[in-house]
């Protein structure tokens, strides 16, 4: 597999041709460094002075491992835990192993070398060609976001030194190509941005002589010489000097050979009156495509810019044939479409299909298609024939569907990665800096289309960013501009309700009907989603014709997931009836409770990862169910966050747990009302979220509440959701009363809930009572039958796929151990083992819990550097999660991180966390692999 390294421009790495992050300023700068030494070893010690510029942290040596593994991940994603071969350790340093390695810097010095061998033997034209690629692979300044490390900047201007040098080449052989005119431009602004080089006021002074312009040669020889006497106290060199003598008598030498004569460029394309602005990476992605395929067609819904695209990459195009711009909006009979590319591409003569071919067959050229989708039969037929017949011809097409046209390749345009830069750019009064995060949360609602946010930009001559967004929920009133509607060119995107409306009423009854019915979806839905909620007859056809139609985008994965944009969506919704939007909520709500009880049944076993995956995706649509019933269907509100809380609780969703959660203490409905096992499973949630969150009141109501209901005597034995639901909630108090020093009471409960798992078969609940029954012993001072417990509590929840039950567990007995001074050896492999059960339930919540841990146990190992780090990682995850470790454990965690803080030197800890927290997960699984082997 190819690794490339880039370096002119800021650092990167492309693996098998697929970009992957370095990570930040500090693994960017070693990554230089190492580059720099073309496979030369670079001594530890060396590299630690100069990434910490000769004051580096006592504990720079395991940061620098740190930074080595993440690399090492990086530049070798598929290679495992065997020895690496990109970057190696020789001896006391490391170096990067050149083989399989591809360097820009070394393509772009060997294009130059070659490019100058060309020149030399009377190639200008292969020369330039060689030039111009070896100039392409510059992307800003070399090593650009390095520059603060002295090695780089020595290693820049060298790299920036050839690369003036190359241009002057490029420029050079221009003149000899006979375009003297673009050589004189070209040097003109290189003398202005570099005024001390020699080379290029010389080869200026000769495209103005060459191009018959004797006065303004000998100028440029004067300005050149004020330059290098007022900046540097110095005359002209030799070769400079010369040229002025051989101007001043016309010596025909200076002529050169008489070049052909430069090929005249013809093209048609529109002039862009608004800059481009957030998709240059689709620009090199098409106009990669266009050098492999002969038709490409770019598809997207109306307002995602495809026209814009278009341009822009034909704009970039250097060809002396083209692009022509053919515009097909209004056309759809053959002969007009025929007649349409005529005219653009300078045919006179009649004569149809056939004459339009005669004229392109022996061209090589590119033809831009747009807007083809409103005539996509005839456009596709008239591809072909062209395609056939002119082997020189390449078509770049725009359209909301595809043209299945043989060989083609169908590009979809997905929304703008960001859009406040276009908001920003587009607004008639610019929004304040202050304002950024509320113009990417507008841009957001609005999909990131970009007609919608050029609609919206608008408006803030008399609407201010806040009110726009208040606003979104009337957005086609919004997104409309009735001075584009009044020009009929710019009709077609006077509105958002516009452009939607020419898609929608292209479709047939039976796709309409199914686009209306997939808006009852937020976020994403899938093939059997949407059966379920639309029992939509011809739903694989019609799914397939929207999705061609752009009017639904597909999302990947397997099974396959779609949504539609928002805009769409509710434009969908407009469309339906009130009966028939009734209808789909309620089946989307019945489809939510199904989705979400079989998540509870599987989310505390083996499955847990997969189910923990579909609840984040399917969370908006978890959501606007509830919204639908939270004022009308209690009940039914009632069992769906029943069975959510394991999910919140896993995932650390704190804040929406306890927001969903908290209308419990606000429905007083009779007991037949609401079934008890959703009742317990309500209220063992809102224990457990106020136990994740730190909130004492929440918990201590919580577990007051279910006590009530264990104690109510509801519970049917005939049935099966009632006997789960009691041996959890036993299980659960026995834990929490245990875990309160009611140690006594909370065995009895444990045991009585290990008895009822054990008869049902509920292997995850009777691995939750080992715990608790280990919970108690320790509570209880009884260390040895603790760990006993909680060992037997690990193996049976890694037995049945409970990954969650394993870290608790394994966290509770180095608790234990901790208590009773066993800080080496076990406690160590334990919280190794409870960090990977982690990994395996991509549990962050509990992460954290551990890493926190393992941060105290390595300050009672005496290295409270690496404490303060890992406590940094901890104080990072808490403000993005709002989770924090110390306040749910304030018997064990808030003393222990209490005592690092007042047992550290404070300017030393708080630099410590900030290093901490900055720092990329690759390099905190490297340090956890230090401090916990």
């Amino acid at each position: 597999m190819t690794i490339t390294l880039r370096v002119l421009g800021p650092t990167g790495v492309l693996v098998g041709g697929v970009e992957r992050h370095p990570g930040g300023p500090m693994p960017r700068a070693l990554l230089a460094r190492l580059i720099v030494a073309h496979g030369e070893t670079v001594s530890a010690q060396t590299l630690i002075d100069e990434l910490w510029h000769g004051d580096p942290p006592t504990s720079a040596s395991s940061t620098l491992q740190s930074y080595v593994s993440m690399l090492r991940r990086i530049l070798e994603p598929a290679h495992g835990r065997g020895a690496p071969t990109v970057l190696v350790r020789r001896g006391p340093g490391y170096a990067l192993d050149p083989r399989g390695l591809e360097l820009d810097a070394d393509l772009f010095v060997t294009g130059v070398r070659r490019a100058r061998e060309l020149l030399g033997a009377g190639d200008p034209a292969a020369a330039a060609a060689v030039l111009d690629r070896a100039l392409a692979l510059w992307h800003g300044p070399a090593y650009a976001d390095v520059c603060a490390w002295p090695f780089a900047v020595t290693e820049a201007a060298r790299l920036d030194t050839l690369r003036a040098g190359a241009r002057e080449d490029r420029l050079g052989a221009l003149i000899d190509l006979g375009d003297h005119e673009a050589a004189a431009a070209g040097l003109a602004e290189l003398t202005a941005h570099d005024p001390l080089r020699e080379r290029a006021w010389e080869l200026l002074a000769l495209a103005h002589y060459r191009a018959g312009r004797q006065g303004e040669a000998l100028a440029t020889i004067d300005a050149a010489r004020r330059v290098l006497a007022d900046e540097l106290g110095a005359d002209p060199g030799p070769a400079l000097t010369s040229l002025h003598r051989r101007l001043l008598v016309q010596d025909p030498d200076l002529l050169g050979a008489s070049p052909a004569p430069a090929p005249i460029r013809r093209r048609s394309i529109p002039a862009p009156v608004t800059s481009f602005i957030g998709r240059h990476r689709d620009l090199e992605r098409l106009g990669d495509l266009l050098t492999r395929h002969r038709l490409v067609t770019v598809t997207g819904p109306g307002g995602i810019g495809k026209t814009r695209v278009a341009v822009a990459v034909a704009e970039a195009r250097n060809d002396d044939d083209g692009p022509w711009f053919v515009e097909f909006a209004g056309s759809s009979e053959p002969e007009a479409l025929i007649e349409a590319v005529a005219r653009v591409v300078g045919l006179t003569a009649a004569g149809g299909l056939e004459a339009l071919i005669a004229l392109l067959r022996e061209r090589r050229t590119l033809l831009v298609f747009d807007d083809c989708d409103q005539a996509a039969g005839p456009i596709a037929a008239l591809c072909s024939a062209l395609l056939t017949s002119c082997p020189g011809v390449t078509i770049l097409a725009t359209s909301r569907v595809r043209l299945g046209v043989a060989g083609e390749r169908v590009e979809a345009l997905a929304p703008l990665p960001e859009g406040a830069d276009l908001f920003y750019a587009r607004a008639a009064l610019t929004p304040a800096p202050t304002e950024r995060d509320r113009v990417r949360e507008l841009c957001a609602a609005l999909d990131d289309l970009p007609l919608a946010i050029e609609l919206a930009a608008a408006r803030t001559a008399v609407l201010s960013v806040p009110q726009l967004g208040e606003m979104l929920d009337r957005r086609f009133a919004l997104l409309s501009d009735t001075a584009r509607g009044a020009d009929p060119a710019g009709a077609r995107h006077a509105s958002m309700q516009a452009v939607i409306d020419g898609s929608y009423q292209a479709l047939d009854d039976s796709q309409r009907a199914l686009f209306c019915a997939l808006s009852v979806f937020a976020g994403g839905f899938d093939l059997a989603a949407a059966a379920a909620v639309t029992a939509h007859p011809d739903l694989l056809d019609d799914l397939t014709a929207l999705v061609d139609r752009s009017m639904v985008s597909v999302l990947g994965g397997d099974p396959r997931r779609y949504r539609l944009l928002e805009t769409l969506r509710e434009y969908g919704r407009e469309q339906l009836s009130a009966a028939r939007a009734a209808e789909l909520t309620a089946a989307h709500v019945t489809w939510v409770r199904g989705l979400v009880a079989r998540a509870h049944d599987h989310i505390r076993g083996a499955r847990s990862l997969h189910w923990t995956r579909v609840l984040d995706e399917q969370l908006p649509n978890v959501h606007a169910a509830l919204e639908a019933v939270a004022e009308t269907e209690w009940p039914v509100y009632l069992e769906i966050v029943g069975h959510l809380y394991w999910f919140w609780y896993r995932r650390g969703y704190v804040d929406e747990g306890m927001r969903l959660l908290a209308p419990l203490t606000e429905h007083d409905l009779p007991a037949e009302a609401t079934p008890i096992a959703d009742r317990v499973r309500a209220t063992a949630g809102r224990c457990l979220i106020g136990y994740l969150a730190g909130d004492l009141p929440v918990l201590l109501d919580g577990l007051q509440r279910l006590e009530e209901l264990y104690e109510t005597g509801l519970f049917d034995d005939s049935c099966a959701d009632d006997r789960r639901a009691r041996a959890d909630a036993a299980v659960l108090l026995g834990f929490f009363q245990a875990g309160a020093g009611a140690f006594e009471i909370g065995r009895e409960r444990a045991e009585l809930g290990a008895r009822l798992a054990l008869a049902e078969g509920y292997d995850a609940t009777y691995a939750e009572a080992q715990m608790a029954l280990g919970m108690a012993a320790f509570r209880a001072g009884e260390h040895d039958l603790a760990r006993e417990l909680l060992a037997h509590a690990a193996t049976l929840a890694d037995d049945c796929g409970y990954a969650w039950l394993a870290a608790s567990s394994l966290w509770i007995s180095v608790k234990n151990d901790i208590v009773t001074g066993d800080v080496d050896g076990p406690a160590q492999a334990k919280l190794r083992r409870m960090l990977a059960a982690c990994e395996r339930a991509f549990d962050l919540t509990s992460w954290m819990v551990g890493v926190l841990t393992a941060a105290y146990l390595t300050f009672l190992r005496g290295d409270r550097a690496s404490a303060a780090l890992l406590t940094g990682v901890v104080r990072a995850r808490t403000e993005s999660t709002g989770f924090d470790p110390e306040h749910m454990d304030i018997v064990e965690l808030a003393p222990f991180a209490a005592r690092m803080r007042a047992e550290s030197d404070s300017a030393r800890w708080a630099a410590g966390i900030r290093a901490g927290a900055a720092l990329d997960r690759a390099a905190i699984d490297a340090l956890l692999d230090d401090v916990l082997a």
